[in-house]
């Protein structure tokens, strides 16, 4: 009878997480990891630098609700910004309402395959890029224009190659993730 109450005290969270989809373990995993290697291996690469918190974002949204995709959103936002010299909380913005939007995108696009990971890896990183240097100059900050956009497309070609090869590893396995696809 004890079990019993227990188990009533919070039956209304339950459903709640089942909704979200995503298994978040294995999901932290890959976005701590993810999160490292940005931070420490890749910076030696100079220029080529893929958004690898970008290139997990978008094949974990197009899998996921609308809830888990804003919540993957702003870990991975998180996870950015905390190693980020950006101001706190541009990135948990921009990477919820990618999320989000991925999310909402599931059922129109074809969720797992690579080229429509590429081409979201590519616009996301895009913006992102857009964001950090719009952010940039209305600090003050000079930026040559030219060079910041020749990084940034440098940057999307990479993160679109990065995210098209992360997609079609996580959707091998869908299950591990939780991930859905469109018409599931």
């Amino acid at each position: 009878m004890a079990g019993a109450r227990h188990t009533r005290l919070i039956p209304a969270a339950v459903p709640a997480l089942r909704a979200l989809r995503v298994r978040w373990f294995p999901f932290l995993l890959l976005a701590v990891l993810a999160a490292l290697l940005q931070t420490t291996v890749l910076r030696v690469l100079g220029g080529w630098r893929p958004h690898l918190l970008i290139a997990l974002l978008v094949p974990v949204c197009l899998g996921a609700g609308r809830e888990a995709g804003f919540a993957a959103g702003c870990i991975l936002g998180l996870l950015r910004d905390l190693f980020s010299v950006e101001p706190f909380g541009l990135s948990i913005g921009l990477f919820a309402l990618a999320g989000y939007g991925l999310a909402r995108l599931r059922s129109g696009v074809y969720a797992e395959h690579p080229v429509t990971h590429a081409l979201f890896g590519l616009l996301c990183s895009a913006v992102s890029s857009g964001a950090s240097v719009a952010v940039l100059l209305l600090q003050g900050g000079v930026v040559p224009l030219g060079s910041a956009v020749a990084r940034a497309a440098v940057t999307a070609v990479a993160t679109a190659a990065t995210a098209g090869a992360v997609g079609a590893l996580l959707w091998r396995r869908p299950r591990w993730f939780g991930l859905k696809r469109g018409s599931e």
